[in-house]
């Protein structure tokens, strides 16, 4: 049982969720203060969107159970309610549980965040409930993530709210106020863009699956080929906002890190386009496009790192 919860989890999401929100972190301790409280509320706030993580992905598989759009074609991993390893029940109870520590810790991250601040306060809590929704509505009521808003919404969430929030949080627990950096306003465009190639990769995976279904994904309206050049097209996004916010606030040289960080997600998002005609192997490149991500972040890490031991 305990390895089906784990399957449904998606360990590699949380991954990149993490790293997405620590991305927002650092640029916050970066600007603001490094002490237990700011560590503290850094750990809580990336706690928070991996849960959040956690919520979008065992909803996604609800809403895709229920519509039975995860059939016996299905290109992906199988899915433990897919598979009767698990039940629709219980997978709602697993949501439900996601939910309660998602609002919890999160509540106490925003609280620790602004407890001087009611209006920002209010507005945090109130993003953090539209997450939640979000992440329910993605395949289950309105189910936006079958008319192809599902990118839009990753850029939002996984982009702009995991790097942007975060770094508020942290500059306003450091007496900042609620401020927000250039370089924040860049990153979260590259991170929201390389976020989107993840799932675009596993739309690309599915195009055949999800046309049949009535899903229409970005993927699925493009078509095999212009779905590669969308791909391109997101890469080329991350690249150019990534090394602006280098260049603009920090050091030329240190992207030198950067282009290094981003070698893994190249060449998966090379092999993808490369292979956008054969889902099998297209499939193969969902892996390689979350450890990618994941090195783009890391190496934005350690740029803030550096800069702060050497320049501050």
């Amino acid at each position: 049982m305990f390895d089906l919860w784990v399957n449904e989890i998606r360990p590699k999401t949380l991954l990149l969720a993490a790293s997405n929100c620590a991305v927002g972190c650092f640029l916050g301790l970066y600007y603001g203060e490094i002490s237990f409280y700011t560590i503290v509320l850094m750990l809580l706030i990336i706690l928070t969107g991996v849960l959040l993580q956690i919520v979008s992905n065992l909803a996604n598989d609800y809403g895709d159970a229920c519509k039975g759009a995860d059939g016996a074609a299905r290109v992906g991993p199988i899915r433990a309610v897919m598979s009767g390893g698990l039940s629709l029940t219980q997978l709602r109870k697993g949501i439900g549980v996601a939910i309660l520590l998602a609002v919890i810790v999160g509540a106490v991250a925003v609280g620790m965040s602004f407890f001087n601040n009611i209006n920002a306060l209010a507005w945090f809590l109130f993003l953090g409930a539209v997450s939640i929704v979000a992440a329910l509505l993605y395949t289950v009521g309105m189910a936006y993530g079958y008319k192809g808003l599902g990118d839009l919404s990753v850029f939002i969430f996984f982009g702009i709210l995991a790097v942007v929030g975060p770094q508020i949080m942290l500059s306003n627990a450091s007496d900042l106020g609620v401020a927000v950096y250039p370089d924040t306003i860049l990153l979260c465009i590259s991170v929201g863009a390389s976020s989107v190639m993840v799932l675009h990769v596993a739309n690309m995976r599915d195009i055949d699956e999800d046309f049949l279904n009535g899903k229409k994904t970005i993927a699925v309206r493009l078509g095999r080929k212009m779905a590669g050049f969308y791909h391109a097209f997101l890469f080329i996004i991350t690249v150019i906002f990534s090394l602006t916010a280098c260049c603009l606030s920090h050091r030329a040289w240190e992207c030198a890190i950067l282009l290094v960080g981003l070698i893994p997600l190249f060449l998966s998002a090379f092999r993808a386009i490369n292979h956008v005609k054969d889902p099998l192997l297209v499939a193969k490149e969902l892996k390689h496009t979350l450890i990618g991500c994941f090195c783009h972040n890391v190496a934005w890490i350690i740029v803030i790192c550096v800069d702060f031991v050497l320049y501050i």
